[in-house]
């Protein structure tokens, strides 16, 4: 609640390990609050939040981190003066291996960008090295919101690629509002209005769902 306007309410909702979601919904729905909430850059006003079966509430967002949540927020947020190796070297683990970091580069499509300063990628890129450095801290948990938000169609294309490729390994939460990427994941869909979930299941129920057609995705 922020006063007396309750941005998120009446959410149960459990997410299993490595699997990946989707969250849609209008604007002011309540999607980037919940991930806020989640990752412990905003306090729970009532309810639990429990990860791995021990309650989160309250810790600090630090210490949710370590646990093994990792958020990437809508705005790209990297070291530009860095290198893009070294924006992934940060972020990882003291001690991980050239050879770790080096797949990860690759699985993010930035292995030929490695020695490119984080000022001198384009806005895709900087996308990519946001989530890569995510990655990097080896989480159990990695929140996206928007990732593919000024994206070409190959890049989201790639995106979704590379996401999918994490199933198994890590549960990924995304926010999205491009539909042919969350067609294109074909993942688990959550659907949020007003606060609340309105609709959940896999994408190719909830696009033909009355009731999100008539709220979100449109009558077409």
């Amino acid at each position: 609640k922020f006063g007396t306007f309750t941005a998120v309410e009446n959410i149960t909702e459990s997410f299993e390990a490595g699997e990946l979601i989707c969250i849609i919904g209008p604007n002011g729905a309540g999607k980037s609050t919940l991930l806020n909430m989640i990752c412990g850059t905003l306090p729970v006003s009532d309810g639990t939040i429990t990860f791995a079966g021990d309650a989160i509430n309250g810790r600090a967002p630090e210490d949710i981190a370590r646990l093994g949540i990792a958020r990437k927020f809508q705005v790209p947020s990297v070291f530009e003066s860095l290198s893009v190796l070294d924006n992934i070297r940060l972020a990882a683990p003291a001690g991980t291996s050239a050879a770790t970091l080096d797949v990860l580069l690759d699985k993010i499509h930035l292995g030929s960008d490695r020695n490119v300063a984080g000022a001198d990628l384009p806005h895709g890129k900087k996308q990519w090295l946001e989530i890569g450095m995510a990655l990097a801290m080896e989480p159990r948990v990695l929140l996206l919101d928007e990732p593919t938000a000024g994206l070409s169609v190959d890049e989201t294309r790639d995106t979704a690629r590379f996401l999918k490729d994490l199933q198994g390994k890590v549960t990924v939460i995304v926010i999205e509002h491009d539909m042919a990427f969350v067609r294109e994941l074909g993942a688990r869909t959550i659907v949020m209005h007003h606060g609340s979930i309105i609709a959940a299941g896999p994408f190719h129920e909830i696009e033909t769902d009355e009731t999100v057609r008539n709220v979100y995705l449109g009558r077409g």
